[in-house]
């Protein structure tokens, strides 16, 4: 069966699709996502964000791809390698899906797409993914990719309100 989405690095024809869906989302991305959530507020904020990103990827610093319905054409999340650090070979990934999408395997086998493209293409060892404990959905697609838990960080993530949360540190070799 032919997969209904695709990934692609984010484009500057994606301003408007993206910035909709932010917006879509914005009370899902404050938790976990208030950075992207704070650098879409606006359509010309949306324009730059990408900008950055598309700079990013060119250097190597950060990779933000969306996932793309193959119905709508459009952008329906966000698939983000980070934090790179290229002298241990290891790197974060992050990822959110639009509210109608979500439980649909979608996530989990883009995950699967950017680990392959950690290992194969970026040639990393390591990847890390952080996760709010009261995210049922995240720690489910953390064991399904074998991601094992290492740290428990006390107030390791700020949420778009300013509320601190404690986060867990899981890692898996590629």
């Amino acid at each position: 069966m032919q997969p209904k989405f695709s990934i692609a690095l984010l484009e500057t024809t994606d301003k408007i699709p993206l910035f909709e869906l932010i917006q879509a989302n914005a009370t899902r991305l404050h938790q976990y996502f208030p950075i992207t959530a704070k650098e879409n507020c606006s359509l010309l904020a949306t324009e730059y964000y990408i900008q950055t990103k598309i700079r990013e990827a060119n250097a190597k610093e950060n990779y933000t791809f969306k996932i793309v319905s193959k119905v709508s054409q459009l952008p329906i999340g966000l698939l983000i390698i980070k934090k790179i650090n290229w002298q241990t070979k290891q790197c974060e990934l992050a990822y959110f899906i639009d509210g109608a999408h979500e439980g649909k395997g979608i996530v989990s086998a883009g995950i699967s797409q950017l680990l392959s493209y950690c290992k194969d293409k970026l040639h990393l060892t390591k990847a890390v993914v952080i996760i709010g404990e009261d995210n049922p959905s995240s720690l489910r697609i953390a064991e399904k990719h074998n991601f094992v838990l290492t740290k428990r960080i006390k107030n390791g993530h700020e949420d778009f309100h300013g509320n601190v949360m404690d986060v867990l540190h899981f890692e898996r070799n590629l």
